[in-house]
């Protein structure tokens, strides 16, 4: 009982090609294949995209709604003071001082930002009510600051830790 094998060229060419056919067009991620340290250099540019995309959510959230707007993206669930007086934040150049630990855990950013501080209007008035309600106040100025975040690495992604205009 032996079992004949049907070597033909078709079969040739066909394992051959198999065999031949490169890991990536297979579909294997060539980083998962590497051992050069690739899988680390891999790893802290998904970090540091990730870190970056937080702050930029974090700065875009503070500008739709606040302060309070932004707990979510805190790792205590609670939002940050920066003063009642900062009504916006705009990045003033898309480049940002970012320092991954060593360790991947934790990470801080310096963020450079046109702050606008705003007066709040005085008075109990409706009138007054109404137009603190739309967004208005007594006077509005820049200031040139820094935004210092540090961020923590959880199981579900990164998260921000601490917030402080400097």
């Amino acid at each position: 009982m032996s079992k004949a094998t049907d070597t033909s060229r078709r079969n040739f060419l066909k394992v051959s090609a198999l065999v031949a056919t490169p890991a990536a067009a297979m579909g294997l991620p060539v980083a998962a294949l590497a051992d050069d340290g690739s899988k680390a250099a891999l790893a802290r540019m998904q970090d540091e995209r990730a870190v970056e995309e937080l702050a930029q959510d974090f700065l875009r959230a503070f500008n739709a709604s606040g302060a309070k707007g932004t707990s979510k993206l805190f790792a205590n669930g609670k939002a940050p003071a920066l003063g009642e007086a900062v009504s916006k934040l705009a990045r003033e150049d898309s480049a940002s001082d970012l320092a991954i630990a060593e360790d991947g855990a934790s990470a801080t950013a310096r963020i450079a930002c046109k702050v606008d501080l705003a007066e709040q209007l005085e008075g109990s008035e409706t009138i007054v009510q109404m137009a603190r309600l739309q967004g208005n106040a007594a006077s509005i100025h820049s200031a040139s600051k820094t935004l210092v975040a540090q961020f923590a690495k959880r199981g579900d992604g990164w998260v921000i830790s601490e917030v402080a205009l400097v």
